[in-house]
């Protein structure tokens, strides 16, 4: 049988991301918290399970969140909440990695003391990208290179005391195009601060008294985020008249909010 290679890149981020075929690494979130001129450290741990060395290349790229949140990746220093160019990595940008070895990489970001306060939080991504591809076949034989990046995300704001604010915006029901029916619930950051969260879903059925537990939507924002969340309905779901429950918890303190929706089906 003829092989051929074909090349594979994958993309991680998270706060802990382990992939067999490169590197693991954690965490996958850096939070910097002080004013201009000022700088501060933090570490990542990066380690090579594979059985050969990896080489590693360290590099920038800009991002913002997109209303259904995912990340959209874009150049570095290009967008007005960009710090990319605040950061330094020691002690290299590129580095080589023993098998079963951890290297713990420092990560300095310096404010400079012209940096736009205005701004309430500036963001980069440092994308860690192994250089000398890994193989493996596939179930025909085929051979593939897989080349692993991975990305840390990089927060930084000017006030240590912010506290997060999340609120609804809208909450609708809908049938899309393949006449699914769909449950929207758009949650805006209002604070100064990104935000993390989870919204936990119930539905009520108000003729039989059933609840049905739909599950759960986990997301992310930074200032001025509007973020979408969708559920698709159950295709068994009984007709009737409803009522859901939004459970909105957001912050380091647990905020709990909730939103409700009376609908048909």
């Amino acid at each position: 049988m003829k092989k051929f290679f074909l090349a594979i890149t994958l993309f991680f981020a998270a706060n802990t991301v382990f992939a067999q075929a490169g590197i693991s690494l954690t965490p996958g979130r850096l939070y910097y918290k002080f004013g201009k001129g000022a700088s501060g450290s933090q570490f990542v741990k990066i380690t090579n399970p594979t059985n050969k060395e990896l080489e590693i290349g360290a590099s920038f790229s800009d991002w913002s969140y997109e209303e259904d949140g995912k990340n959209q990746i874009l150049d570095a220093n290009t967008i007005s909440t960009s710090c990319s160019n605040w950061i330094q990595i020691l002690p290299s940008s590129y580095f080589i990695i023993k098998p079963g070895e951890t290297k713990e990489i420092e990560i300095i970001l310096k404010v400079p003391q012209d940096a736009d306060e205005s701004i309430p939080v500036h963001n980069s991504m440092i994308f860690f990208t192994q250089l000398n591809p890994g193989k493996t076949t596939d179930k025909n034989g085929a051979s593939i290179q897989v080349t692993v990046r991975m990305g840390v995300k990089i927060y930084h704001t000017f006030n240590k005391d912010s506290e997060a604010l999340i609120d609804f915006v809208d909450f609708l029901s809908y049938a899309d195009e393949q006449d699914n029916k769909i449950l929207e619930l758009k949650v805006e950051n209002q604070s100064k601060i990104w935000a993390d969260g989870t919204v936990k879903w119930e539905l009520f059925n108000n003729s039989t008294g059933k609840k049905t537990v739909l599950k759960e939507s986990e997301f992310y924002t930074l200032p001025g985020n509007i973020r979408s969340l969708k559920q698709i309905l159950p295709e068994d779901l009984p007709k009737g008249n409803y009522t859901v429950s939004a459970i909105l918890t957001y912050g380091e303190k647990d905020v709990i909010k909730i939103a409700e929706l009376e609908f048909s089906l």
